[in-house]
């Protein structure tokens, strides 16, 4: 920096400070050096405030900055406990709070009902659920509630279904209607620890917790046999379509004869067609060999010419077999319009049907059935025909229709439900639902037992023009006098009695 020089202008100052010292004092000393001072300027140096927008220059880059070594980052020390409060620590320990619903809640019994409410088995599922709601009404008490879910008449359904009613809190599962979906639905329940009553006939779905409700075929097909055999019946035969049900009846009814004490004669499968039909019905009466036999014995009659032969010849004009068929009884599996197209191929190939009982394990109370010839005298077994009229009246006066064959399959079980839900979730544990003295429901009596297996007691009925006629009631108890218990033990229905008669939980009104 250089200074303009100052000096003579200093002089100046000075001696007129020194004039003015006795006036002003020390303070025009003061202000005479500032004034000097500021008289000095830089010459090299711009002041950037002071420079305008064109003299600007483009700044230089600061110099980078020094790296510093990385260090380690100070280990984070734990936070000593604080020392405990002396006022908290003698406090009593907070109560243990405990949420519980409503009382009326509380006390609700949820039981899911699995049923095919849309699909092609919507009818069924909707007949169903009308069962189950009368029973409810007439059985049930307030805290009695029903899940419907719909199945869709599906495996995948069912399950969605079971899970549906699970996550709302079912206690038991009543359904589903079939096989396939009983099975799908058993490992959910399994897993949720509630068992499963469901309605198909098909065993092979039983397992420990899941019971099969349906009518079982092979126990009606032992019924049948075994009272066709008590009325002297001994030579045996069938006529069953092929497939999977077939199969399963054709080993049930032979080994049904063969316990009896009978003889199965024959046997005859067919395809559904009445090519295959009318072929195996020949078959089953051996009419190719009579018709045979026949002919051949016109033959020789009008050979010998003579009054005994020509009055042979005449005995034989209507006969079109020599000859009876080899079997006292036949079993048919059809029902319904397919019965009525196999029953009058019977006689057609001369099988006498008023020598030859007809047997069968399905409805053929119908009046169509019975108005066909060939039928007259038929046996076929089912629940007794005087409860299930009483419970198709009940239903008919609430629903304004007839109810499923199976409706009061639907009927029973939720019964079953509402009267061992009176105890609560302990009411269906199996111990309480396999009780050897069984119930006496709307289809008559039932038992489930271990492993998941339904007994029911059946009727034999017999078919007549003008009616159906009971000619074997249902058996009015499981226990037979080596069943019983002694009479230290109590039983384990509390509605049992000394009386088997009388040892059936009602679960009717």
């Amino acid at each position: 920096m250089r200074c303009v020089n100052p000096f003579p202008f200093l002089l100046h100052s000075a001696v007129t400070l020194v004039r003015c010292s006795r006036r002003m004092g020390a303070a025009a000393w003061v202000f005479t050096l500032c004034f000097g001072l500021a008289a000095c300027e830089p010459r090299n140096v711009k002041n950037p405030l002071r420079t305008t927008q064109a003299q600007q220059t483009k700044p230089l880059p600061p110099p980078p900055k020094p790296t510093e070594p990385p260090t380690a980052k100070p280990a984070v020390q734990p936070t000593p406990n604080a020392a405990p409060n002396p006022a908290l620590a003698s406090l009593p320990p907070p109560p243990k709070v405990t949420l519980t619903p409503p009382k009326g809640l509380r006390d609700q019994v949820p039981i899911g009902l699995l049923l095919p409410l849309s699909g092609r088995h919507s009818e069924l599922g909707k007949s169903l659920l009308q069962a189950a709601q009368l029973a409810m009404f007439e059985v049930a008490d307030q805290n009695f509630v029903l899940l419907p879910r719909d199945t869709k008449g599906t495996p995948e359904g069912a399950v969605e279904a079971a899970q549906d009613a699970i996550e709302s809190g079912a206690q038991l599962l009543l359904g589903p209607v079939f096989g396939r979906s009983a099975r799908a639905v058993t490992p959910l329940a399994s897993k949720a620890a509630i068992n499963v009553i469901s309605f198909t006939n098909d065993r092979s779905a039983a397992s420990d917790g899941t019971y099969v409700f349906g009518f079982l075929p092979e126990e009606r097909v032992r019924r049948v046999v075994s009272f066709a055999a008590s009325q002297g019946i001994q030579r045996f035969s069938a006529l069953i379509p092929r497939g999977p049900f077939g199969d399963i009846i054709a080993a049930d009814y032979a080994r049904a004869v063969n316990n009896a004490g009978g003889i199965l004669v024959r046997s005859e499968r067919y395809s559904r067609s009445t090519a295959a039909l009318t072929e195996a019905v020949k078959r089953l009466g051996d009419y190719n060999i009579r018709r045979a036999a026949l002919i051949a014995e016109r033959k020789r009659l009008k050979e010998i010419d003579d009054d005994e032969a020509r009055l042979a010849l005449k005995r034989l004009e209507k006969k079109d077999a020599l000859g009876e068929a080899p079997f006292d009884a036949v079993f048919l599996l059809e029902a319904g319009e397919a019965l009525k197209a196999t029953a009058p191929l019977l006689p057609y190939y001369e099988i006498d049907t008023r020598n030859v009982r007809i047997l069968g394990i399905d409805d053929w109370s119908p009046r169509s059935l019975r108005r066909e010839p060939s039928m007259a005298g038929a046996w076929y077994t089912g629940p007794s025909p005087d409860a299930r009229a009483e419970f198709a009246k009940r239903f008919s006066a609430i629903f304004k229709s007839a109810p499923h064959a199976l409706a009061a399959l639907a009927y029973d079980a939720t019964a079953l439900a509402a009267v061992k839900g009176s105890k609560g979730g302990g009411g269906y544990s199996a111990n309480e639902l396999t009780v050897d003295n069984g119930f006496a429901g709307s289809a008559g009596l039932f038992r489930l037992r271990p492993g998941g297996l339904v007994e029911h007691r059946f009727a034999v009925i017999e078919v007549q023009p003008d009616g159906v006629k009971v000619v074997s009631p249902s058996p009015e108890s499981f226990v037979t006098a080596q069943e019983q218990k002694p009479a230290s033990t109590p039983p384990q229905n509390p509605a049992a009695t000394a009386d088997p008669k009388d040892s059936q939980t009602p679960l009717t009104q």
